[in-house]
């Protein structure tokens, strides 16, 4: 195996005919699914990758030294003015955005806001919280608004608990 290109977030890796890339700071990165008085929060990003603009749950890498949990608790804060502490997150499970060619594994976590919380100020890395009522995320995902693997993934991790299991289930 060796490295073929390396920038501060990933690295080309060649091991014999096949390439993958492994990011830095993703093994402790994070998703975080936000609910508040019944509807899920997400952010809207530019993804020049994509020449697009996208509805996406809060995510980033870690940083060095951060668990996956404090860092979706930062990510939150960071992305939307919401804080939590990272010992209020619920761990959803883990997730590999695509695992063709990326090494990465990425943690989900869900967070329960307050409904009478207000957010502070973001890093202004998004352009802006969306918030789409709990029940028309089904919609939301047939209709386009949700299609970053990601936000996919951690919805699905969501879904997947057992409804007396979900976070707010009575």
């Amino acid at each position: 195996m060796k490295t073929v290109y390396e920038n501060p977030w990933f690295g080309v890796i060649q091991d014999g005919r096949f390439h993958f890339i492994k990011e830095t700071g993703a093994d402790n990165g994070a998703v975080v699914l936000a609910r508040q008085a019944g509807d899920f929060l997400f952010v809207r990003v530019r993804r020049p990758a994509h020449d697009d603009t996208f509805i996406e749950a809060p995510r980033g890498y870690g940083e060095s030294g951060e668990s996956a949990a404090r860092c979706a608790a930062r990510e939150l804060r960071e992305e939307t003015g919401f804080a939590v502490a990272p010992d209020a997150l619920v761990t959803l499970g883990w997730l590999r955005p695509n695992s063709a060619i990326l090494a990465s594994s990425v943690q989900a976590f869900f967070a329960e806001i307050p409904g009478d919380a207000e957010p502070a100020a973001t890093d202004g890395e998004t352009e802006g919280m969306v918030r789409i009522p709990e029940a028309d995320l089904p919609r939301a995902l047939a209709d386009g608004r949700l299609g970053d693997g990601f936000t996919l993934a951690a919805l699905a991790l969501f879904w997947a608990l057992k409804p007396g299991d979900r976070p707010g289930a009575g």
